[in-house]
């Protein structure tokens, strides 16, 4: 009885302390006034770090082979950063300690997979809950759009209550677009790291509903590719009357809502201005020399003013700011994927940082890689396991 109040205790530590900490660096937020800094990306990994500490006492770090492949690209920017290309020295430490953030998150949930798994599907259940009730009070109220985002951190968000003749919504985050991208690459974290049973099923489904509703260019994106991931990894459990209705309420909201008519106007007959930044972006880099390809950008400043260089993908930014000594490590990444889940599975996967606006450094981005190198058969065997340890402890 007393084993099991002890595991029960650490147990709710280690969901909370998941779930803040996830929520700090799923939650991007910027510093407001005319001043912008850096101080919200060094809170948040400080904070987290805080957070995950008492963690450390109680959890057995094996450093797995996609941990050690993560650190190897890790120590390839770290050089970039310090040799090649330097940055200041406090901007190098922020990449390590977000991605050590990762790999320590990506190995604790070993351990604590129930814990982990359930901090997952509560922190894209409690943002789908607030992108809904959002979009709700502003259709049922006739606006305008509260700013759940600013009531917590201070700094108004960037959603647009007539965008296009459309509306766009936050929930949460910073703006429509931030959601897309965030909720996407955590609800891919929790096909890749839950078990399939009603709960999952429920909570991606939302979790995919709800990045359509910011009715962003990403969600576009994000949305079928989340489905078919959703639809491959579980091909032998999922039943199509699932994906029937998935994909039914997709189509139904994109006929309600007027996003069709709104992508239309946006892309076709409009110059968007996101799709605009990363044309630029990518034309700075093609003007670049051969040797200055070869050395890479570098991880500070864009090549280009006001680009927004990091909006063109997570990978993109991998590859030509490192240049050839990070491409190679990234390969060695890729191959760890293919190696572990095969060439459709790691081509779906990829899928998701080639399109990802997060900044390079983001523990979010670095942690769905570690999963997207993780043989999902293994996930199964090791949570099984874990299962058949927590039947056998005495009451």
């Amino acid at each position: 009885m007393h084993q099991v109040a002890r595991r029960g205790l650490k147990g709710r530590m280690a969901f909370l302390t998941f779930f803040i900490s996830l929520f700090l660096l799923f939650t991007p937020f910027e510093q407001g006034g005319l001043n912008p800094s850096m101080f919200p990306k060094y809170f948040a990994a400080g904070a987290s770090l805080v957070v995950l500490a008492p963690m450390v006492a109680i959890t057995k770090i094996r450093f797995r082979i996609e941990t050690r492949v993560a650190l190897v690209v890790l120590g390839m920017v770290a050089l970039h950063s310090l040799v090649v290309s330097p940055v200041p020295f406090h901007f190098t430490l922020l990449i390590i300690l977000n991605t050590l953030l990762a790999a320590f998150i990506y190995e604790a949930s070993f351990t604590w997979h129930a814990e982990f798994v359930s901090a997952v599907s509560w922190l894209l259940l409690v943002n789908a809950a607030m992108i809904t009730l959002q979009a709700l009070l502003f259709y049922l109220t006739g606006g305008p759009i509260i700013d759940f985002h600013k009531m917590i951190f201070g700094s108004d968000s960037r959603f647009v209550e007539d965008f296009l003749n459309i509306a766009r919504f936050s929930g949460l985050q910073v703006e429509p677009g931030t959601y897309a991208n965030y909720m996407g690459c955590l609800a891919a974290i929790l096909t890749l790291s839950s078990e399939f049973n009603t709960k999952f099923v429920l909570t991606s489904f939302m979790a995919v509903l709800s990045v359509f509703v910011t009715n962003s260019g990403s969600s576009i994106y994000f949305v079928p590719v989340l489905i078919v991931l959703l639809g491959y990894l579980w091909r032998s459990k999922v039943r199509v009357i699932h994906i029937v209705l998935l994909v039914g309420a997709v189509l139904a909201y994109m006929v309600a809502s007027g996003v069709l008519e709104h992508l239309e106007v946006r892309f076709l007959e409009n110059d968007d201005g996101s799709l605009l930044h990363r044309v630029e972006g990518v034309h700075a880099w093609t003007a670049l020399s051969l040797d200055e390809k070869f050395i890479g950008v570098g991880f500070g400043n864009d090549p280009c003013v006001r680009c927004y260089y990091q909006d063109i993908g997570v990978v993109f930014n991998l590859l030509t700011r490192g240049g050839m000594i990070v491409t190679l490590a990234f390969a060695l990444m890729l191959g760890r994927m293919l190696v572990a889940n095969g060439p459709v599975l790691a081509f779906l996967l990829i899928l998701i940082p080639i399109n990802e606006k997060m900044f390079f450094y983001d523990a979010s981005i670095w942690l769905f890689f570690l999963f997207a190198m993780t043989r999902h058969v293994r996930i199964s065997s090791v949570r099984g396991r874990l299962s058949a340890a927590e039947q056998a402890r005495p009451a």
